[in-house]
């Protein structure tokens, strides 16, 4: 369900009423982040709130988490080098976690401030790992994010159409998703990489899709991003005067953001079009105020602008001594962006050479050694000669003799260390199989329950509508409860068990048949077919089977048109197969492949480790097989 900012905002405070402890702070954390696009002030408010109560809580976790997102909001305020910090000081208690979600998010926020900082090796290398994680994840909200955070490196690099391909990928992500805030977002990024290729019109009208976006939504802050893109088209356009209204309205906005760092780079880019129109003296007043702004800050990139953009306007006023001086520092500036990069590249040189030394230095330790004692043996066989031969052969046996014992002892501590390695995997794989249920049961009920505080929500607004407004709502709201209740049932029945078997599943699937028949009042037949199949499963597996089954069959309910739905157990050597079948109109398989529906039963069947094949014909029905071991 789309919703603005203020309605996510509304939702989470109603939500926050029912929430204590560490749920608490992770509550209040993403009240602040949402604030971030409307109220800056609010955001630290909340974020505040949300760290005493990690405080009250005394856990070194969610201590963490509000450090960075403490991090985020130092970021927003063009303060990188304090958004690191707090970063690496929250990485080694979260690296323990093992949270795919939060672990791509402290990469990502990393990332973003090395960016930042002129770091774009570390950088890039932040934002792949942080794509590591969420793709492990099963995360497409982030992975379509961590597309547009390397767009956004390739760009900085140059690679224009390399950073246009990662933001058009985010872009369908969002799209298929529903997503609309990221769309917008989206859009925006592509307008950039538009302006770096100098298509200026493409450029401004994606970044005016990105404004209106914004504006419905309310997002009102956002809106300068958009405006400094459709800024630099007006630019690029040699449209000036239109250009020089947007940079206006762009320093505005993000004034009243605290983005510090985009300040210095808006001024900078306003004063050249100035320059174009011929203002040098206005021109020349706001580039030497934001020097010495940039200067104060010692933000060497916005440094390296400015002093190009003085040299020229100098050199326009006809101030050659000026224009070389500013030129010259535009110099010193450029060069030592890169000097961090190459001495980290003489350091790497010089470890790696360090490691060679000492490679050596072993090398040649062990070839005098082995010298030494082929000399000592030399000398010793000179010296025992033949009485030497039974020495040698008693040693040579009690050297067998010893070899045998340490490796019977070898043998028993590997023995040993196997049991406990097996003991200690058949732990974890319970831990995992017990969050895995947990996450579905957050997911699952979650989301539901959000989705009924929205319906209730939007029904107390509109209570003035009338009757059949609220009849409507109250209907979506029974719809909501009995789909809750359903996954209720599903997530109790899988955690009540260690194992679920194959007849369970198939007593299970009886059940959703009896449903269909009463809810289509008997308009669609449900056959099971099948022998017995003695086999069992652990519960995540079994339980994501059965609702890939269920989801089949719903699909072919509403979808297909067929008055037959056929599911059949089949047992297949060491695996064991469900089709799901049925002989309705089918669907053009070259065209599918986003389906929300689909998309989720596929990504159930990825993470459980079922094998999952759906093929769809026109005008003959949509078969859908699954397979696992068991």
């Amino acid at each position: 369900m789309a919703q603005d900012i203020q309605q996510a905002i509304d939702a989470l405070k109603d939500t926050l009423q029912l929430k204590e402890g560490e749920d608490r702070v992770l509550v209040l954390k993403d009240i602040g982040m949402k604030f971030r696009s409307v109220d800056r002030d609010s955001a630290r408010h909340y974020m505040d709130k949300a760290y005493q109560q990690a405080e009250t809580s005394d856990d070194d976790y969610y201590r963490a988490r509000i450090w960075v997102a403490y991090g985020v909001l130092s970021q927003d305020e063009g303060r990188p080098k304090e958004a690191l910090d707090f970063h690496l000081k929250a990485k080694p208690i979260l690296e323990t976690s093992k949270d795919y979600s939060v672990l791509g998010s402290l990469y990502t926020n990393m990332g973003n401030a090395y960016e930042a900082l002129s770091e774009f090796d570390k950088a890039v290398d932040f934002q792949l790992k942080a794509l590591e994680n969420y793709e492990a994840g099963k995360d497409s909200l982030w992975i379509a994010g961590s597309y547009l955070n390397l767009g956004n490196r390739f760009k900085l690099i140059e690679e224009p159409d390399l950073s246009l391909e990662y933001y058009l990928k985010a872009l369908e992500i969002y799209k298929g998703m529903g997503n609309e805030y990221m769309v917008t977002t989206s859009n925006n990024s592509v307008a950039s990489a538009y302006i770096v290729k100098k298509e200026y019109d493409a450029a401004f009208e994606y970044a005016k899709k990105a404004f209106d976006g914004f504006e419905s939504m309310g997002a009102r802050l956002d809106q300068a991003y958009p405006v400094t893109n459709m800024a630099l088209a007006s630019w690029g356009l040699e449209n000036f005067e239109e250009a020089e209204q947007y940079y206006i309205q762009a320093i505005a906005l993000q004034k009243e953001r605290g983005e510090r760092l985009a300040l210095l780079f808006l001024k900078n880019d306003l004063a050249n079009v100035l320059l174009k129109q011929g203002k040098e003296n206005r021109a020349e007043a706001l580039a030497l105020t934001t020097y010495k702004e940039a200067e104060q800050m010692d933000f060497i990139p916005a440094i390296d602008a400015l002093s190009k953009t003085l040299s020229l306007i100098y050199e326009e006023k006809v101030d050659f001594k000026k224009a070389y001086e500013y030129h010259q520092r535009h110099k010193a500036a450029r060069d030592s962006l890169y000097f961090s990069e190459k001495s980290r590249e003489v350091l790497n040189l010089k470890e790696k050479y360090e490691s060679e030394q000492k490679e050596n230095e072993i090398l040649r330790q062990q070839n005098e050694l082995v010298e030494s004692e082929l000399s000592i043996k030399k000398r010793n066989n000179m010296l025992m000669g033949s009485g030497g031969l039974l020495a040698i052969l008693l040693i040579a046996g009690f050297v067998m003799f010893r070899e045998q014992k340490i490796k019977a002892k070898n043998f028993a501590r590997e023995t040993a260390l196997e049991k406990a390695m097996a003991e200690a995997r058949a732990q974890e794989d319970l831990k995992e199989q017990r969050l895995r249920i947990a996450r579905d049961l957050h997911d699952n009920i979650g989301s539901q329950l959000t989705y009924l505080t929205s319906i209730t929500d939007s029904a107390k607004r509109g209570i003035d509508k009338g009757e059949v407004f609220l009849m409507e709502k109250l209907t979506q709201m029974k719809q909501f409860s009995l789909v809750t209740i359903s996954e209720l049932r599903d997530t109790i029945w899988a955690m009540n068990k260690d194992e679920i078997s194959f007849e369970d599943i198939k007593e299970r699937t009886q059940q959703l048949a009896a449903t269909v028949h009463e809810a289509t009042d008997d308009k669609v037949k449900v056959n099971i077919k099948g022998s017995p199949i003695n086999k069992v499963l652990n519960a995540f597996v079994g339980m994501n089977l059965f609702r890939i089954v269920q989801e089949s069959v719903n699909n072919a309910v509403k979808h297909s048109d067929s008055d037959q739905i056929d599911i059949r157990f089949e047992e297949l050597d060491n695996r064991v197969q469900i089709v799901i079948e049925d002989f309705g109109k089918g669907f053009d398989t070259s065209g599918e492949s986003t389906g929300n529906g689909l998309h989720i039963m596929r990504n159930r069947a990825q993470k459980a480790g079922i094998d999952f094949d759906q093929e769809s014909i026109l005008g003959k029905g949509t078969k859908v097989t699954l397979q696992v071991r068991a």
